[in-house]
């Protein structure tokens, strides 16, 4: 029994902290900093949108004006079922660089993408959500590493406005530093696990046409790291969104991102194989691994109320109690309070139950496919 319950408090602290440690080991002994020069290929800029009317003009005035040549970029707008204004507000603007792909039936986010990459001319394709609003020169930091022809696919960095609102604002800022820190270390090492979709550059020799059942940001750079390429994480190539200040909001996004990523698993099958060790490894405890912590965490739990006869046992029952109560207390103070004692168990708790629900969800086969984004107001600092 103690040895089943220290094996599940050692695999928990070593996703969270030996991971990391490890990944920049590695990438201190082996990483090196990619290659970078000015280029500047014609590209597509490819924006999958389903019923983004609110945020659609917006995106257009923003691409139009990002510093790259304008003789050198298309604009790709791929519409997914869209029954609002999207089309219509498109339709306005009389710029060749403008292309409408409209798709009426809606079949999600990669199904769209899949028959979009045929059209496009570009040597690079920038693949962006409407509701993500670049950084001028966001283009020109990612089109710069593929200087390097062993280069298959590199992502920016997404930046959160109005960020400090809420617990929950607050707790995806902090997740994202967290997750920032492990892809510089994969990047330095060209093996980046997973991307973003809302700012990822690919050559278009090297897109994969994943499976639509799975996420864009998970497959495509897993298929194009099977192939042999470089993946990178670009962190001066910048786009903004809103931070998710809603609870339910929140929670949704993260089991739908989880749940994509079991689906992703299976979807790639043998082809995961076609990653090399250090890959697999990545893969292991980054996503898979992480998204089993909540049953790790009841497992702990549960042995250790059997064990609470020796006194070491004790304390560690009651500092679990002290930590979910914190959470109870982020939870329920989640609109008011701004303290990290609060909100960071609380996040935490969001976060690991969500896995659990995504594993339902997909075990039951759940359409995750498709896709809402939310749409708030770009008010307030801009935080990493």
């Amino acid at each position: 029994m103690e040895t089943i319950f220290w094996f599940f408090v050692y695999l928990t602290a070593f996703i969270y902290f030996g991971f990391p440690a490890v990944m920049y080991l590695l990438a201190q002994l082996f990483g090196k900093e990619p290659q970078k020069g000015g280029i500047a290929p014609f590209i597509s800029i490819i924006i999958a949108a389903h019923n983004e009317e609110k945020v659609i003009a917006e995106k257009v005035e923003n691409t139009l004006k990002l510093d790259y040549p304008a003789d050198k970029f298309e604009i790709i707008f791929a519409l997914d079922g869209c029954t609002d204004a999207t089309k219509q507000i498109l339709a306005k603007y009389n710029d060749p660089r403008i292309k409408i792909i409209d798709k009426p039936e809606r079949e999600g986010k990669v199904s769209t993408l899949n028959k979009a990459v045929p059209q496009a001319k570009g040597e690079i394709l920038i693949f962006s959500d409407a509701n993500s609003i670049y950084d001028p020169e966001a283009i020109l930091k990612l089109i710069r590493n593929f200087i390097d022809t062993k280069v298959g696919c590199v992502a920016g960095r997404l930046s959160y406005t109005n960020a400090n609102r809420t617990s929950v604002g607050q707790g995806e800022n902090l997740y994202w530093k967290y997750e920032t820190f492990i892809k510089m270390q994969e990047s330095r090492l060209g093996k980046l696990l997973i991307t973003n979709g809302s700012i990822q550059a690919v050559r278009s020799n090297a897109y994969p046409y994943p499976n639509p059942a799975a996420a864009d940001d998970f497959c495509i750079p897993l298929l194009i790291q099977s192939k042999g390429f470089k993946v990178l994480y670009e962190p001066q190539a910048v786009a903004y969104e809103v931070a998710t200040q809603d609870l339910k909001e929140e929670f949704n996004q993260k089991v739908r991102i989880v749940s994509q990523g079991f689906k992703g698993i299976k979807c790639l099958g043998a082809q995961l194989f076609g990653l090399n060790p250090l890959g697999i490894f990545e893969l292991l405890f980054h996503k898979f691994l992480r998204w089993g912590v909540a049953y790790y965490l009841a497992l702990i739990l549960l042995f250790n109320l059997a064990l609470t006869g020796q006194p070491v046992y004790l304390y560690l029952l009651i500092l679990q109690i002290i930590f979910y109560l914190l959470a109870l207390t982020g939870y329920l103070l989640r609109d008011k309070s701004r303290i990290k004692i609060f909100y960071i168990p609380f996040y935490f708790c969001l976060v690991n139950f969500a896995a659990v629900i995504a594993l339902y969800e997909f075990l039951c086969n759940r359409n995750t496919a498709t896709w809402d984004k939310a749409h708030t107001t770009r008010v307030g600092k801009q935080d990493d």
